[in-house]
């Protein structure tokens, strides 16, 4: 919907109402017609912007923040950690195309997102055989600096001293028990809770809210695969017998390229490279036509592919991300 008019548009038409009923009024400029007339185009003008900032949050796609998350509030959805409105409203929008259905694969991907710092999810349906489904969970690298999410079991232990924003334990290990930033922290002694910013070390994490006070106090770090699969085990028909949530695994591949042409930007080919393998998601092939012709794009006359030799395929579990690039 256009509820626009600007001003002198509205102006003009009321002064062309007056001139049609009193056609020897003096409407020019300074005349009181005039002085009157500007006010109520003034008003009628913001009127139909108000109509239109309206109309604009009727529907999530056009909403300001604030009413798209009333949008989602109403269905029962919520912003998680550090989400922003795009990507809030595409998880709304497949919500409202794709509404629960009694746990088909779209309802296992609406529940793995919903949980903080999934970027993205894929389902498998019988993976396993009848009754089963895995489920591939990519992490927000933004907000844990890995696509790989936390896979340990729950983490438990008391805190052995305090300090500002930390997590002490000298029994733990935390950096070999993968406890990731992003992963979430709860003082099961005082029931708050708190995201790791960082793994200090072995012993030590740096958390961004100071929710432990004293010696002695306990804690649960959840894996970012554990809350997704609790979550999911919650909302799933009890007919699913096995439920598997995973992390991709990583395929690093180098590229190496030889090109040809004045026109080539070898440092900007190295980045198009980067950014195309960096959009790949699991189970998605890796095309060496595909890098040709990114080559080519960014100037190149031609283009050979030494490394990889071949297209590089993977499983549903595993997913490509760029090496070293040599563009010559």
């Amino acid at each position: 919907m256009n509820f626009q008019k600007d001003f002198d548009e509205l102006l003009n038409e009321i002064l062309t109402d007056y001139r049609n009923q009193f056609p020897e009024a003096d409407t020019s400029q300074g005349s009181l017609i005039f002085i009157r007339s500007a006010c109520l185009a003034s008003a009628v003008w913001g009127l139909y912007h108000y109509q239109e900032w309206i109309s604009k949050q009727i529907f999530p796609d056009s909403a300001d923040t604030e009413a798209l998350e009333h949008h989602v509030w109403v269905r029962g959805l919520s912003r998680t950690y550090n989400e922003t409105d795009s990507s809030l409203l595409a998880r709304l929008l497949e919500y409202i195309r794709r509404p629960p259905a009694g746990g088909n694969q779209y309802d296992y991907v609406k529940w793995a997102k919903a949980i903080d710092n999934v970027a993205a999810a894929y389902c498998y349906p019988l993976a396993q055989g009848l009754g089963t489904v895995d489920v591939v969970v990519v992490a927000n690298e933004a907000n844990t600096d890995s696509e790989v999410p936390s896979s340990h079991t729950t983490l438990t232990g008391t805190v052995t001293s305090t300090g500002e924003l930390k997590l002490i334990d000298t029994a733990a290990t935390f950096v070999t028990s993968e406890a990731q930033k992003g992963d979430r922290v709860t003082n099961t002694s005082a029931g708050t809770e708190a995201k790791i910013v960082s793994v200090d070390s072995e012993t030590q994490l740096t958390l961004d809210t100071d929710i432990f006070t004293q010696a002695g106090e306990a804690y649960e770090i959840p894996s970012l695969v554990t809350e997704v699969k609790d979550y999911i085990d919650d909302q799933r028909p009890v007919t699913a017998s096995v439920v598997r949530v995973l992390g991709p695994e990583i395929l690093s591949q180098a590229v190496t390229m030889t090109v040809t042409g004045d026109g080539a930007d070898k440092t900007q080919i190295a980045a198009d490279i980067d950014a195309y393998m960096e959009g790949l998601i699991p189970g998605q092939t890796l095309y060496t036509s595909q890098l040709t012709a990114i080559a080519i794009q960014s100037g190149a006359d031609n283009a050979t592919v030494t490394t990889p030799a071949a297209d590089v395929s993977c499983t549903d579990y595993q997913m490509i991300r760029p090496g070293a690039i040599d563009v010559s």
